[in-house]
């Protein structure tokens, strides 16, 4: 079964990765226009994502909160394909910062399926840009525009 995995380092604490990864309104300023997460106690929970299209259609997708564990690794479930894959954020501290290693899993090797895997794996590849760059600089990109 196809998987993605990428690696990132950002020059910031895992505490602060962390944070953005729970906050819905800090996915807004890196990944999504709007973000919904019902997060509790035992670190399960939901999160739902929205994208507006470029021809002003609306995007969603989310799933189900795995597991939060604060500092060290943040694992959801969506549907971007034919069935749910399961993405995993974990954070390692690096030097002066955190290396975020982002896999996803669960893809079936239907046309859908790989599909999908392609174009998640480009995705995600340019979020954790996105999110490194808006961590580091406070650069947030939004509909062509840099917003700082």
């Amino acid at each position: 079964m196809p998987e993605i995995r990428h690696q990132m380092y950002i020059k910031v604490e895992p505490k602060k990765v962390y944070q953005t990864l729970i906050h819905e309104d800090e996915w807004n300023a890196w990944f999504t226009d709007y973000t919904t997460i019902d997060l509790n106690h035992d670190g399960t929970g939901n999160i739902q994502f929205r994208w507006k299209s470029s021809d002003d259609h609306e995007i969603e997708d989310g799933g189900r909160i795995i597991e939060a564990i604060p500092f060290k690794t943040f694992t959801f479930q969506w549907n971007p394909g034919e069935n749910n894959t399961t993405v995993t954020f974990q954070l390692k501290p690096y030097k002066e910062g955190t290396l975020v290693v982002l896999e996803e899993r669960g893809y079936s090797n239907s046309d859908k399926d790989l599909t999908a895997c392609i174009g998640c794996a480009v995705g995600w590849g340019e979020a954790l840009t996105l999110l490194k760059i808006y961590l580091e600089h406070g650069i947030v990109y939004k509909d062509d525009l840099l917003l700082t």
